[in-house]
């Protein structure tokens, strides 16, 4: 008798984890689903088969030229959204023209933002390095930014000791720094009175 209430007690068991396991892929299915909802109200479904177009055509420019990617991928997403207005008029009425222009500014204004924040970042250093080596607040600071910028000149110098003339501008641009930071140490120097 307690082989048969085994029995059926194995069987209970195995039912409700059957129950539990089909639960659990309801569940997934329906965060899966209300993923893809959220995903698809904030990102038109346009958006994403213009990306996937034109990361294809980006590697076939990419191809042709290596060394430009944020602009092959700017003009195939344009390229994409000429054609996708050229069909949308062949096959209807009336071209949405925000629809198309909102799709492919999704993908250029975050593409071209993280190269406007890059180019900002670089002018930035620019100005701190330029403000540091004119206006130096330290003798020790003074003393190692012309240290760094007198080896970083000698070492443009001697790396272009055969071809001085086509690397001139490299060359004269280390030289200014070297100007700048001696500037800043003459400041520097300028400034401190003579103790009695």
């Amino acid at each position: 008798m307690s082989a048969i209430t085994d029995f059926f007690q194995k069987i209970q068991n195995q039912i409700v984890e059957i129950q539990t396991t089909i639960n659990q892929i309801k569940t997934s299915w329906e965060n899966f689903q209300k993923f893809w909802d959220l995903f698809f109200t904030l990102v038109p479904w346009e958006v994403l088969l213009l990306l996937i177009f034109s990361v294809i055509l980006l590697s076939i420019f990419n191809s042709i030229s290596p060394s430009t990617p944020k602009a092959n991928l700017t003009i195939a997403v344009g390229l994409l959204a000429l054609l996708w207005s050229y069909f949308w008029g062949l096959f209807s009425e009336s071209i949405s023209y925000s629809k198309v222009i909102l799709s492919s500014l999704y993908i250029l204004i975050p593409l071209h933002a993280i190269g406007f924040g890059q180019w900002v970042y670089l002018w930035g250093k620019k100005l701190y390095w330029k403000k540091r080596r004119i206006a130096p607040k330290q003798w020790d600071a003074a003393l190692h930014q012309i240290s760094l910028d007198y080896h970083a000149l000698m070492g443009k110098a001697h790396g272009f000791h055969n071809a001085i003339q086509e690397n001139r501008n490299e060359i004269q641009s280390e030289i200014e720094r070297l100007e700048q930071s001696l500037q800043g140490i003459k400041l520097l120097v300028s400034k401190q009175k003579p103790q009695d």
